[in-house]
């Protein structure tokens, strides 16, 4: 995209501008006659072309990795035993290794992302390793290392959620555990506010739970759980906020945490966690 068109723009946690400059793209037109288009360039080309966040799914993404939340994701993970190495795939400024290292300190922490955060992150210590690049492109160098992988809020935004998946199994360790969450397009919450929720605005169509489990389980997973309560992101007011302008952000986000456990008990939670393993003996 152009530089006007990625200014100022969202996403994950790593501008668009920051992104690895186009001089460095293989286009697939540019390839070598008779030969196919380079994959990694490829790889790059397609995630230029990632739509920007809007600001309402760019604080929900930044929700995940609030203190509280990363508490309880780390608790979560470690009901199935304490992890030696954890990737977070998309990991920003690693501010979830940060809050999570003090619950895990016998846990090595690394980070992927395309922008520079990842790398300061991994300079200030908050990441014990970063790697800059989208996962698929890293899974031949990260093969067999970890024993947590999680895609927090960034399947949906993946020009290949399949090929994500397939890259986030081939990075984990026989007997890993996968851990994703989403916002839940079906969701209650979603059918009462409309584009000004959560799922609905951001920038690319959200996953259902039942159709990741499904590309899970052609990936030979085994899903271990499927929770629409605890991944509840406190964000519906704020989304709003957001959306039509209305004052008060603090009061908006201190009402959603009051609500949390009122929208999660009547239906209303926003969005979906699942945990899933690599079988012990799997190729």
């Amino acid at each position: 995209p152009s530089a006007d068109s990625s200014a100022g723009s969202g996403g994950l946690g790593d501008p668009l501008a920051l992104l690895i400059p186009a001089h460095q793209v293989v286009p697939a037109d540019e390839a070598a006659p008779g030969q196919p288009a380079s994959t990694e360039g490829l790889a790059w080309e397609a995630e230029q072309r990632r739509p920007a966040h809007p600001e309402c799914a760019r604080r929900g993404w930044t929700a995940v990795r609030e203190a509280r939340r990363v508490r309880q994701l780390v608790r979560s993970m470690t009901a199935y035993g304490e992890p030696e190495s954890w990737l977070d795939v998309d990991a920003g400024d690693g501010r979830f290794a940060a809050v999570a290292r003090p619950l895990l300190p016998y846990t090595a922490f690394d980070g992927t992302g395309l922008g520079e955060e990842v790398e300061r992150a991994r300079a200030d210590g908050v990441l014990d390793e970063a790697y800059r690049g989208t996962l698929p492109l890293l899974a031949g160098e990260l093969a067999g290392r970890y024993d947590v992988v999680g895609l927090l809020h960034q399947l949906g935004d993946c020009p290949d959620p399949v090929a994500e998946l397939a890259a986030a199994r081939r990075v984990l360790r026989p007997g890993g555990l996968l851990l994703v969450e989403a916002p839940d397009p079906g969701c209650r919450t979603a059918g009462l506010l409309g584009p000004w929720c959560l799922p609905h605005c951001a920038a690319r169509p959200q996953p259902t739970a039942e159709s990741v489990r499904e590309l899970l389980a052609g990936l030979k997973f085994d899903v271990l759980a499927v929770d629409r309560v605890a991944g509840h992101v406190p964000r519906t007011l704020d989304a709003l906020r957001a959306a039509v302008g209305l004052p008060g952000a603090r009061a908006a986000r201190g009402t959603d945490r009051l609500l949390a456990p009122l929208l999660r008990r009547t239906g209303l939670a926003n969005a979906w966690r699942i945990v899933a393993r690599r079988p012990p003996l799997s190729p």
